[in-house]
């Protein structure tokens, strides 16, 4: 969760700099010795303009980096985060494992839930080349975005799926994508920021960033995580499958209860570089 803060005279002159690097496309060597003409002035101010507004940069570039790879976002996707850089590290690092080395040569599928811009799934494609990836959402934008990035970083294990994935019944989702009920890893950061949390949120965000995506009703914090640990328990059938989401820190372990609840009673909390729970692992065995 971002919380508003200042921004330094450093920083602001980083972000310059970068504006000026990829709005007009000139690299910091050449800029000390660049004349600017009239139409580069206006491209520039109009940038400015907008990063005034508290627009985030990440928009106004069009591009994120997210875990060695370049993005393309807009305003149909929110911007990645470094908190969930630490949920892929950590499911490549589990990957890595012995025992999850046979998984990998299987052809496992992994499904993502909620993709956004693709930033995991690609991530984890990129990085996983032996398993197959399978990324969801609702939004038709969002997805539009996700398969350009897939594009971009040279990714094909990977396929994307539009879906309202807090449907009761799948039956029909089966019959039209089979592939869904052969799914043997699954993953998501779902929106999971209370509405009573907004006042906790930073201007740029609220004002600019997908609350689909972001925001769920204070009477049903969880609704995501009961859809996504009810696929899994019903239709992952793979013993050794594993089941991580990003959570709101402030309900761990509500989120913990829950999966306990269902029967995943092997599970871990992880925390983030600021020490807040920020996602969970959970499996059968």
């Amino acid at each position: 969760m971002l919380i508003s803060t200042q921004v330094d005279e450093r920083e602001s002159q980083s972000t310059l700099r970068f504006l000026i690097e990829d709005t007009l496309s000139i690299n910091r060597i050449d800029f000390s010795t660049h004349l600017l003409n009239q139409k580069e002035i206006d491209l520039l101010n109009q940038s400015i303009e907008r990063l005034k507004n508290n627009e985030p940069l990440q928009y106004i570039t069009s591009k994120a980096h997210f875990y060695g790879l370049e993005f393309e976002v807009s305003p149909a996707v929110l911007i990645p985060r470094p908190e969930t850089e630490e949920l892929v590290h950590q499911i490549l690092k589990d990957f890595a494992d012995k025992k999850l080395q046979i998984a990998e040569k299987n052809k496992h599928t992994f499904l993502e839930v909620g993709t956004g811009s693709g930033c995991i799934s690609i991530s984890l494609a990129k990085n996983l080349p032996h398993l197959h990836f399978i990324a969801v959402d609702i939004s038709k934008d969002a997805l539009d975005i996700a398969r350009q990035n897939a594009k971009k970083n040279n990714i094909t294990n990977i396929e994307f799926i539009e879906l309202d994935f807090l449907q009761e019944d799948f039956s029909e989702v089966f019959l039209k994508y089979p592939q869904l009920k052969k799914i043997n890893h699954l993953v998501s950061n779902p929106p999971y920021i209370r509405d009573s949390e907004k006042r906790e949120m930073s201007s740029n965000v609220l004002n600019f960033e997908p609350h689909l995506a972001l925001f769920v009703e204070d009477k049903k914090p969880l609704v995501f995580y009961e859809a996504l640990v009810k696929f899994f328990v019903y239709n992952v059938n793979n013993k050794d499958g594993l089941l991580y989401v990003e959570i709101n820190q402030y309900l761990a372990n509500e989120t913990k209860d829950l999966f306990v609840s269902f029967g995943l009673e092997n599970y871990r909390v992880f925390k983030d570089l600021q020490e807040n729970s920020r996602f969970i692992r959970a499996c059968y065995t």
